[in-house]
């Protein structure tokens, strides 16, 4: 919720921004620019990623112990015998965003957008029990904080309708409804010391701009929320890579997105 009335914060003023520049002249600008069938432009952005998590009420209660004796035990010495505890997301860590865009025009108050592009993240995890320092050894190089981040490096492939409003002197808001698909391209190395995450998923997406017409260019603030769709978590117990112990306390770990993006079309 922090997140959230930060990213509406900040949106706020920049949308104020853009209707000082906007209001400034009396002169409509770029007058027939929405009159154009096919356009294309680039954007720059801020985020902050987030999880959604669902924790066991008893890590023991987790399948992937079901049969593994030993496992079990390992898991529960590390745990120092604790079987209920839980973990959640800590801290805000922005990320940037960045991509092309490419517009087409369906009706006069609809468009189809395709903005593809990449966004570089950080989710750091806070667990309410002792980490054990030999499994952070385990990877070397590491300390605790860097044992519980999870990195991302996405390849963005949203698309989506944006419906617009009525255009007033040189400002047009607007509703942005889409999907996107997300490709993680950040090596695992770090993210699966801790716990072991799908690399790809989609997201709904819902957004709300403000498009300005300046005298060479449009552009626009938007304020957009992705919600993932796919459960990332992986409970892998193979010994060829770190075993993610701490990973085992969640039930389901979904993703979430907010993007503060300006674009330059």
């Amino acid at each position: 919720l922090y997140k959230l009335k930060y990213f509406v914060i900040v949106f706020i003023l920049f949308a104020g921004a853009s209707r000082v520049v906007g209001q400034r002249k009396s002169v409509d600008n770029l007058t027939y620019f929405d009159d154009r069938k096919i356009h294309f432009g680039f954007y720059l952005g801020l985020n902050t990623m987030d999880y959604r998590i669902t924790n066991y009420n008893n890590v023991l209660d987790n399948p992937v112990f079901v049969n593994n004796p030993e496992l079990k035990a390992k898991a529960l010495n590390y745990y120092k015998n604790n079987e209920k505890f839980a973990a959640e997301v800590y801290d805000i860590m922005p990320g940037f965003t960045v991509g092309g865009v490419f517009n087409y025009r369906l009706t006069r108050d609809i468009d189809l957008r395709f903005s593809p592009g990449m966004s570089l993240g950080n989710r750091s995890l806070k667990y309410f029990i002792p980490i054990d320092p030999t499994l952070v050894s385990q990877s070397r190089g590491m300390d605790e904080k860097t044992y519980l981040s999870t990195p991302s490096a996405y390849v963005d492939l949203p698309v989506g309708i944006r419906y617009k409003g009525f255009r007033r002197y040189n400002l047009r808001p607007y509703v942005y409804v889409g999907a996107a698909y997300r490709q993680d391209l950040e090596n695992k190395r770090i993210t699966q010391s801790v716990v072991h995450l799908k690399s790809n998923g989609g997201y709904a997406e819902i957004g709300l701009g403000l498009d300005s017409y300046l005298e060479y260019f449009r552009f626009t603030t938007e304020f957009r929320f992705s919600y993932g769709l796919n459960n990332l978590i992986k409970h892998d117990t193979a010994t060829d890579a770190p075993i993610p112990y701490y990973g085992f306390i969640f039930k389901e770990l979904d993703s979430n997105i907010f993007s503060l993006i300006f674009y330059f079309e």
